[in-house]
């Protein structure tokens, strides 16, 4: 975490490199779980959502973008592998089919969610992938797979047409991906994609996923699903600034969010954070003053 401040926060050149960082103990901890594969075991959260192998190309999802948040790349061997892992699956439409769901867990899977194909998609950007050939394939089954308003649904699932409005569960997931990558995150696309989100800040969302406007509120670590952090985070890195009235409204609500020590909680706005829930806070803390920083 010193790490990413340094790098972040205060701009630090002598910050420490992406050896240093795979020596430290919370990240050689964290490699353990890693299995001879490549790929992380699924947990619970992982498998509630779907079938065996969908649950793990998700564990080993959550587990690239947790490295990338460390501050390794491929350029660390264990990095490269979990990498492979979930790219093993993709379709030659660019596809990663591994992240196919249903309506419900037990359904035939269909399409892979364009959501949770978005997350992988930025992920792989992350860790320094934005130029690889299948990287670029996975781009192009996200543009291919847009709404006509610009942003995602879960098309064949939860929307039938690609006339129907865009969810922002999908879209604020999907474009994770631009954020992260910088030879996708200026384009027109994305801009309008993220315009569009920033008009549902503190919505419901047009689809039964996380409908509740309150889900907004629900501030995640590590990231999972769309929270406005999330969103903040990505409408910024693709170019919105304080022009705009959705960033000027989420801006103001996070900056509420602050707990009078200093640091912001996961999960809904509560006064009072359980001590176990100290380490998550720093770590949001800091995604939290990173978005902030550059919104200003």
């Amino acid at each position: 975490m010193i790490a990413r401040i340094r790098r972040h926060l205060i701009d630090d050149d002598e910050a420490p490199g992406e050896t240093e960082i795979a020596a430290y103990t919370e990240v050689k901890a964290f490699l353990r779980k890693q299995a001879e594969n490549g790929g992380f075991p699924a947990r619970a959260p992982e498998r509630a959502l779907g079938g065996a192998r969908f649950s793990a190309c998700l564990a080993t999802l959550r587990a690239l973008d947790r490295l990338a948040d460390f501050g390794l790349s491929v350029a660390t061997p264990a990095v490269a592998t979990t990498a492979e892992v979930l790219l093993d699956s993709q379709r030659k439409d660019g596809a990663i089919a591994d992240l196919a769901l249903g309506a419900t867990r037990q359904a035939r899977a269909r399409e892979p969610a364009p959501h949770f194909h978005g997350w992988a998609v930025a992920a792989l950007s992350r860790v320094g992938l934005d130029g690889d050939s299948r990287v670029t394939a996975a781009f192009q089954y996200l543009l291919h797979h847009r709404q006509a308003d610009g942003g995602w649904a879960w098309r064949g699932v939860r929307a039938d047409s690609p006339a129907r409005p865009s969810s922002h569960l999908a879209t604020g997931m999907a474009l994770r991906a631009f954020a992260a990558s910088p030879a996708h995150r200026v384009s027109r696309e994305a801009r309008r994609a993220a315009e569009l989100l920033a008009t549902r800040f503190m919505q419901p969302d047009r689809y039964p996923d996380r409908r509740a406007a309150a889900y907004w509120e629900t501030l995640s670590e590590p990231r999972f699903y769309t929270d406005l952090l999330d969103a903040l985070d990505s409408v910024t890195a693709v170019g919105l600034g304080k022009e705009n009235a959705g960033v000027r409204i989420a801006e103001a609500y996070l900056r509420s969010r602050q707990d009078a020590d200093g640091l912001w909680y996961p999960g809904p706005a509560r006064p009072d954070a359980p001590p176990k829930e100290r380490d998550a806070a720093r770590w949001l803390t800091v995604r939290m003053l990173s978005v902030l920083r550059r919104v200003n």
